[in-house]
C-alpha cells in the first residue's frame, strides 16, 4: 500500500505529513548531533529545526539567516545584562522588560522575515538571562552554547528541508502584476474611448486583492538577493494601481477628440503587453499624453510606468531616456518611490503591552522569590512579542496554550516514565526521540495542526537530557505550569492591554489619514511634497483594506473612507498651490482659504461627503483663473467630483 493511500486513510494530507516527518527527522539529528558535540542544551537545536523549516525554499534561507541574526542579538544582549547585573533578578527584570517592549514595538515597524528576526532577538535574550541568571560567572559560555545550538539547528534544518524544499514560479507573482496592469489599463482604454466607468463593486473587489497581494510581498520574495529593490517596484506598481482605482470617481467622460490620443498610447502599451515586450516606455508615453486630458491621471500612469521600467530591467528600460549609465554597471532612471505606512501607534501600544506585562510578572518573582518565574517571564516574553504581529493574537493563544498544555504533558511522561530506565546524557537523548517523531503527526494531522508547533516547541523546552535530576513531581508540575500559564498572562494583556484587533487598527488607521489631512491644510507649503504624501496615503489605503477585512468589514467601507481623505487630500494641495501665487484675487483668496478650514475639519458621514463635494465643485467653478495654470484647477474640480462620489 503506497504512502500517499495510508496517510489518507488517517485523515493526513501526504504533503503535509512527508514534510512534517522530514522536519522530525532533522530534529531528531540535530538533537542527537548537539549532544554527541558536548552542547549543553541540543534540545535548542532540534526546536530550531521545527522553527526555520519551511516547505518552500526561499522563505527557508531567509527565515534561517535572520534567525541567525535575532540569536546572535538577543543573546549579546542577555549576556551582557547577566554580566553587568552579576545575575540580581533586580536589573534583569527592568532590563528584559524594556528589551523585549523594544524588539516587539520595533517588529511593527517591519516587514517579512525582517520583523520575525527583530521578534526573536526580543526573547532569546529572555531565553539566556533567564534559564541561566543562578550562574553568571559562565553566562557567556551560556550565551555561545545557545548561538551554536542554533546554529547547528539552522545548518541540519537547511542540510534536510532544501532538497525538498518547493521552487516558487519566479514569475508567478510578475505574471499577476502584470494581469492586474492590463485589466486596468483595458478599462482606462475603455472610458476613454466611450466615458463608461467601472462598477464600484469591481473597485472594491480589486482593492482587496491589491491588498492581500501587498501583504505577502517580502514572503513572496524571500530569498532573493534583490529582493529589497523587487519589493519597492511591485509595491510602487500596486500603489500606483490603487491610485488609479480612487481616480475614476472624480473622472468625466472625455470628448471623443480628447481622448482618442489617451486611447491609442493605451492601445499601444497593451500591443507590447501582448507581444512581450516592455510595457514601461509605453506607459511613460501614455502618461505624457494624458497630460492635456487630467493631471491626476497622468501622475497616476507615470508612476506606473516607473514602476514597470523598474520591474522589467534592462528590458523594460531600453530608451535612451530610461537609464543611466551603459553596460553591467547601468541603472534605472527611475528608483521606485515609495513611502509606507509605519504603524507608529501599534508600535508604541505593543511596546508599552509588552514592557508592562514583563514588568509584573518580574515584580512577581522579586515579591516572593517563586523558583519558576523565570519559566513563566520566558513564557510570557515570547508571548507577547512573537504574536505582536497578528491580526487577533489574544484568538491565537487559545490554540497555544492547548499545544503547550499537550507538550508539558509529553515532556513529564517523558521524564517520568521514559527516562528512568536509561543510564547517562545518550540514553536521554534517544528516549526524547519518540516526542519528536509524535510532534510530526501532532502538526500534520488537520485536527490537530493548530497547536502543533507549540506542542513540539513547549516539549523539547522542559526537557534537559545533558542535566537531567532525579524527576520529582512536584518540580516538574510547577516548572510545567509556569510555562504554560505564559498563554494565559499573554492572554489576558492582549485582552485589557491595548487590545490589537481588525476594528481598533481600522478606526486608528483612518484616524490618522485624516489628521495628516487636517495638518496639510493648515501648511501653506504643504503642495510642494505632494508626491510623497499621494504615495504614503495609497499605501495607506491598502493597509485600511487589509484591516477591514481583518475585522471581518466590506471591503466598500474602507475603499469609500480612502476615497474621501484622498479627494480632500487633493482639494487641499490644489488650493495651496493657488494659494501660493501672489497674483490672485483677494475675494478667490478668501474663499480658497474658507475652504481650507472647511477640509481640516474631518468627514462624519457619507452624506458630508457628498454634500461637501457638490459645493467644492461648485465653487471651484467659481473661483478665478488661478495663475498656477489650468492643470491645478482641473486636479481641484476632479478632487471636488471624487469627493461627492465618495459619499
Amino acid at each position: 500500500m503506497s504512502f500517499e493511500r495510508v496517510a489518507r486513510r488517517f485523515g493526513f494530507e501526504p504533503a503535509r505529513l512527508a514534510f512534517t516527518l522530514r522536519t522530525a527527522a532533522g530534529s531528531g539529528m540535530a538533537l542527537l548531533l548537539a549532544g554527541l558535540l558536548g552542547l549543553d542544551h541540543p534540545q535548542w537545536a532540534a526546536m530550531t529545526v521545527w522553527i526555520a523549516a519551511q516547505p518552500l525554499r526561499g522563505h527557508l534561507i531567509e527565515k534561517s539567516l535572520y534567525r541567525l541574526l535575532g540569536t546572535a542579538a538577543g543573546a549579546l544582549y542577555g549576556v551582557a545584562l547577566v554580566a553587568l547585573g552579576h545575575g540580581s533578578p533586580a536589573v534583569l527584570v527592568p532590563g528584559l522588560a524594556l528589551w523585549a517592549g523594544l524588539c516587539a514595538g520595533a517588529g511593527q515597524l517591519l516587514r517579512g522575515f525582517a520583523s520575525y528576526g527583530t521578534l526573536l532577538a526580543g526573547y532569546s535574550a529572555a531565553m539566556v538571562a533567564l534559564l541561566d541568571a543562578s550562574h553568571p560567572t559562565h553566562i557567556a559560555a551560556f550565551g555561545l552554547d545557545r548561538l551554536l545550538t542554533i546554529g547547528l539547528g539552522v545548518v541540519v534544518a537547511l542540510a534536510v528541508s532544501l532538497r525538498f524544499a518547493a521552487r516558487p514560479p519566479a514569475d508567478a507573482l510578475h505574471v499577476r502584476m502584470r494581469t492586474l496592469c492590463l485589466d486596468r489599463l483595458r478599462e482606462l482604454a475603455a472610458w476613454a474611448r466611450t466615458g463608461a466607468l467601472p462598477a464600484h463593486t469591481a473597485r472594491d473587489t480589486q482593492l482587496a486583492e491589491l491588498a492581500r497581494l501587498e501583504e505577502g510581498l517580502e514572503l513572496q520574495v524571500a530569498g532573493r538577493l534583490d529582493s529589497r529593490r523587487e519589493v519597492r517596484a511591485l509595491r510602487q506598481a500596486l500603489t500606483a494601481q490603487v491610485g488609479l482605482l480612487l481616480w475614476w470617481p472624480g473622472a468625466r467622460a472625455p470628448a471623443h477628440t480628447e481622448g482618442a490620443p489617451l486611447v491609442a498610447a493605451l492601445q499601444t502599451a497593451l500591443d507590447a503587453a501582448g507581444a512581450g515586450r516592455p510595457v514601461g516606455p509605453a506607459l511613460l508615453q501614455a502618461a505624457t499624453v494624458a497630460e492635456s486630458l487630467d493631471a491626476e491621471l497622468a501622475a497616476v500612469l507615470r508612476r506606473l510606468g516607473e514602476a514597470a521600467c523598474s520591474i522589467e530591467g534592462p528590458h523594460g528600460s531600453a530608451s535612451a531616456h530610461a537609464r543611466v549609465g551603459t553596460g553591467p554597471d547601468a541603472r534605472p532612471a527611475f528608483e521606485p518611490t515609495v513611502v509606507l505606512h509605519r504603524d507608529w501607534i501599534a508600535a508604541r501600544e505593543t511596546f508599552l503591552r509588552s514592557a508592562l506585562t514583563l514588568g509584573l510578572i518580574g515584580g512577581l518573582w522579586l515579591a516572593t522569590g517563586w523558583s519558576a518565574a523565570p519559566l513563566l517571564m520566558l513564557g510570557v516574553a515570547v508571548m507577547t512579542t512573537l504574536f505582536s504581529t497578528a491580526d487577533d493574537p489574544a484568538r491565537i493563544m487559545r490554540s497555544v496554550f492547548c499545544g503547550q498544555l499537550l507538550g508539558a504533558a509529553a515532556a513529564l511522561a517523558v521524564q517520568a516514565l521514559l527516562w528512568p530506565w536509561v543510564d547517562g546524557a545518550v540514553g536521554r537523548l534517544l528516549m526524547c526521540l519518540p516526542l519528536v517523531l509524535a510532534g510530526a503527526f501532532v502538526l500534520a494531522h488537520p485536527r490537530t495542526a493548530r497547536f502543533g508547533f507549540d506542542f513540539n516547541l513547549v516539549g523539547l523546552l522542559l526537557l534537559q537530557p545533558m542535566h537531567a535530576r532525579a524527576f520529582a513531581w512536584p518540580t516538574g508540575l510547577a516548572e510545567a505550569a509556569a510555562v504554560v500559564a505564559g498563554p494565559l498572562v499573554a492572554l489576558a494583556a492582549f485582552r485589557l492591554v491595548f487590545p490589537p484587533g481588525g476594528r481598533r487598527r481600522y478606526a486608528q488607521l483612518s484616524a490618522l489619514m485624516r489628521a495628516e489631512v487636517a495638518a496639510m491644510a493648515a501648511q501653506p507649503k504643504a503642495w510642494q511634497r505632494a508626491a510623497v504624501w499621494r504615495a504614503r496615503l495609497q499605501h495607506r489605503v491598502l493597509r485600511l483594506v487589509r484591516c477591514a477585512d481583518a475585522a471581518g468589514l466590506a471591503p466598500g467601507r474602507a475603499a469609500r473612507e480612502g476615497l474621501a481623505v484622498l479627494a480632500t487630500g487633493q482639494a487641499v494641495l490644489a488650493l495651496g498651490q493657488m494659494l501660493a501665487q501672489d497674483a490672485w484675487p483677494d475675494a478667490d483668496r478668501r474663499r480658497a482659504q474658507a475652504w481650507l478650514r472647511r477640509l481640516a475639519r474631518p468627514v462624519r458621514s457619507p452624506a458630508q461627503a457628498h454634500r461637501r463635494g457638490r459645493l467644492l465643485a461648485r465653487d471651484a467653478l467659481r473661483l478665478g483663473p488661478a495663475p498656477a495654470g489650468p492643470q491645478v484647477a482641473s486636479a481641484l474640480q476632479h478632487a471636488a467630483r471624487a469627493l461627492a462620489q465618495a459619499g
